[in-house]
């Protein structure tokens, strides 16, 4: 019957979807999103949700109750959006939760289920891994956060499988993330925070090279990570905000590859 009961909206919400602006009549309440600079959903004529750009993402049943799941998002591409939530109680008004807050610019994901909607972020190198349960009844109910665990069977020959996605990836690497703890000491958290940023990566014959910025802060506030596979040893920059960049260990430590992309990435702020 969930199902079912979605599809016959999906039908409207589709055709819909073709204009920029979004206009339909769902469950029997109009909804519209439109907006020149930023957009706002308008439930029955009010306006409630405004943001730089809003999706309506999922249209589905919950424990009875019609329910609609959009994402608010501010604009650029740092940051994800923030998934909100239009239930549609019979006989009630529309309900709105959300958008979610504290996730911290991470992809949440969603799992829709008979009774209730799950929304997660996995953990990283900077930041807890966050959940939120959403009920027609109790509405958004955050959860306990999760701290990302470092695989102690990973280490630096793991890197042959060349699966690093992402720098921060390298803090779930047991060996790899020890050798980053070592090495920065108290500095570690500032460093994550950056690293877990908006970034990438790559493999330089057998090491791997990762660079990344704290997200709106591109070009002011980045870091440098380079894993030397055969060494066994991790050579760590960054540039906090109006400051020099630091660099560990000392520079004269560094091999002359680790230093040909430290000169690379360093020579935006020359």
């Amino acid at each position: 019957m969930r199902n079912f009961l979605a599809l016959i909206v999906i039908v409207s919400f589709t055709t819909a979807s073709i204009a920029d602006d979004f206009n339909a009549v769902l469950f029997g309440h109009s909804v519209e999103i439109y907006g020149e600079t930023e957009e706002t959903m308008h439930l029955d004529g009010k306006p409630t949700i405004t943001d730089g750009k809003l999706t309506i993402d999922e249209i589905t049943i919950v424990n009875g109750i019609p329910t609609l799941v959009g994402n608010s998002l501010s604009g650029g591409n740092a940051c994800e959006g923030s998934p909100f939530i239009v239930s549609f109680p019979p006989g009630g008004q529309p309900r709105i939760d959300g958008p979610i807050e504290g996730a911290d610019c991470a992809l949440v994901t969603r799992k829709v289920e008979d009774t209730a909607i799950t929304f997660s972020t996995a953990s990283s190198a900077g930041r807890v891994g966050k959940m939120w349960v959403w009920t027609p009844s109790a509405g958004l109910a955050e959860q306990a956060s999760v701290e990302m665990q470092p695989d102690l069977a990973k280490g630096f020959a793991t890197l042959r499988e060349r699966t690093v996605k992402h720098p921060s990836d390298l803090f779930s690497y047991g060996e790899i993330s020890n050798a980053i703890t070592d090495l920065l000491g108290t500095d570690l958290e500032a460093y994550r925070q950056t690293l877990d940023g908006t970034g990438s990566g790559k493999f330089v014959g057998d090491d791997y090279v990762g660079t990344a910025c704290t997200p709106h802060m591109c070009g002011l506030q980045e870091a440098l990570v380079f894993v030397s596979a055969k060494e066994h040893r991790v050579y760590a920059a960054w540039k906090p905000d109006q400051k020099k960049i630091e660099v560990r260990p000392s520079l004269p430590d560094w091999p002359d590859k680790a230093r040909a992309e430290l000169s690379t990435w360093a020579r935006k702020w020359m």
